[in-house]
């Protein structure tokens, strides 16, 4: 089988500035549009780890370290004790469709830090979600040097953070693969990656994903004709669950594995099987199972109907009752 990953970015910068006591900026100490780097786990932290939730509850940070961040600090260099007020954060507003198959979502957030609680100074600044650090770097100056921010008891510090993350959100072939039976029966597939929200209007206020690390969801399989919604079988009839398993290696490389789904012979016979579609739960198989589209191999759009893939046979598949059949997934996400 011929595999693609599918493929997530994300990149940021961030603002500092200093107020005095009467909330006036003072010039003097303000640094703007400072690039960071946007964490492996923090970006793992952001978009796969929680599948209800884009983001979390984030707070800002300040430090005395010296050394670069890269992608694969866990933390600032030196962090000091003291974090900013805190912001949940949802699917963000501002969704743009980059008209090559993903959209860019862009969070802004200003984080305050109260009068006189912020003392010091410092050389590096952070947004964290919890202890995870989600991006972060060195203060530099406008020739990109690092420097130095000083805050006095009379004043407030302020810091400003622009996230930008690359998502799918449009169906893309990503693998292409032969099975062939004990008869020696051959049956090319395809396998297509899925938008990145359940809801895959662009700016849709749902904010459940496909692209999830919540294992403890039970999803299903429903098997459909060429036309993406005659349904042929419906795993909801087994009584058990497809799951997921999710592994992210530390260094932006997450993989999704499933169960094996065996279906006996029992079962019955199927003819003319041309896809496999993933959905949450039965009792909503009438919203979240079949093809929405069968021109661009799309999924229902719906909040059950979360799983990354949809699986298409070129060669309509059949299964006699005397054949047994059996279906892993498995699929990586660059981040």
């Amino acid at each position: 089988m011929s595999n693609n990953n599918i493929n997530m970015s994300s990149k940021g910068k961030f603002s500092i500035c200093v107020l005095d006591k009467d909330g006036k900026v003072k010039k003097e100490k303000s640094i703007g549009n400072t690039l960071n780097v946007v964490t492996y786990e923090g970006a793992y932290t952001a978009l796969i780890k929680t599948y209800d939730s884009v983001y979390g509850v984030y707070y800002a940070n300040m430090g005395t370290g010296t050394t670069e961040l890269t992608r694969s600090s866990t933390s600032l260099g030196s962090a000091v004790s003291g974090n900013s007020s805190t912001d949940s954060v949802e699917r963000p507003g501002s969704e743009i469709d980059n008209l090559d198959g993903t959209s860019t979502l862009t969070l802004s957030r200003t984080f305050s830090f109260t009068l006189g609680s912020k003392v010091g100074t410092f050389s590096e600044v952070g947004v964290f979600d919890g202890s995870v650090l989600i991006a972060g770097q060195l203060i530099k100056d406008e020739f990109g040097s690092p420097t130095t921010i000083t805050v006095l008891s009379d004043e407030q510090l302020v810091v400003t953070y622009i996230l930008e993350w690359i998502v799918p959100n449009k169906s893309q072939l990503i693998g292409t693969g032969t099975l062939t039976d004990e008869n020696s029966n051959t049956y090319e597939y395809e396998v297509y990656s899925q938008p990145y929200f359940t809801e895959y209007t662009l700016n849709d206020s749902n904010k459940v994903t496909r692209y999830n690390a919540n294992s403890s969801t039970s999803d299903e399989i429903g098997f459909y004709a060429a036309d993406g919604l005659t349904s042929l079988y419906d795993t909801g009839d087994l009584g058990d669950g497809f799951y997921n398993n999710v592994v992210h290696d530390g260094l932006g490389t997450v993989t999704f594995t499933t169960n094996a789904e065996v279906f006996s012979p029992s079962q019955g016979a199927w003819t003319g099987l041309t896809y496999l579609s993933f959905y949450s739960v039965s009792s909503n198989v009438s919203t979240a199972a079949g093809v929405d589209d069968i021109v661009t191999n799309t999924a229902p759009s719906t909040s059950y109907s979360r799983y990354p893939l949809l699986l298409k046979f070129v060669d309509p598949l059949s299964k006699t009752s005397s054949q047994s059949f059996e279906i892993t997934a498995s699929f990586t996400v660059t981040l």
